[in-house]
């Protein structure tokens, strides 16, 4: 089970990256052309959202059934003092609950703001932080760059 789960959070990897890109892309531009915020922008949003919740919920799952988390919660003082296992443990899953946090934020603040202006360019803020607090806590030394 925890390597199917593994292989699918991966897999959601890309798609939240590219979700990811996407949404700030569609701020962008809709912050630089002062554009209606429309369908497609809400959509781009609700994706990018949706695949940050899929990755939040499966990444928990997976720590639980990690065998390298367990191994660190066995001694957590030890665990501190050594980078993966404070990484695994620790890092990544505090940082992508936060970003993730940050994301939702951006998304409800963005649903409340009257001016279109407004909702692209709380968009363009909040998505963007979320999105580099996620890339500085994947682990990309220690992942298969396409593991699918």
């Amino acid at each position: 089970m925890y390597e199917t789960l593994l292989t699918i959070h991966n897999f959601l990897r890309w798609l939240f990256l590219a979700a990811a890109v996407y949404a700030i892309f569609r701020a962008l531009q809709g912050t630089r052309n002062q554009t209606p915020f429309g369908k497609e922008d809400k959509t781009a949003g609700a994706i990018f959202l949706g695949t940050a919740h899929s990755q939040l919920l499966i990444g928990l799952f997976l720590w639980v059934l990690s065998p390298v988390v367990q191994q660190a919660l066995n001694d957590v003082s030890a665990s501190m003092h050594n980078k993966t296992l404070r990484f695994q443990m620790l890092e990544h899953p505090l940082v992508m609950i936060i970003a993730i946090t940050i994301i939702q934020i951006g998304r409800i603040k963005s649903k409340k703001a009257y001016a279109d202006l407004d909702k692209h360019k709380r968009c363009l803020v909040y998505y963007s932080i979320g999105l580099i607090l996620v890339l500085s806590r994947i682990p990309w030394s220690t992942s298969e760059a396409f593991r699918f």
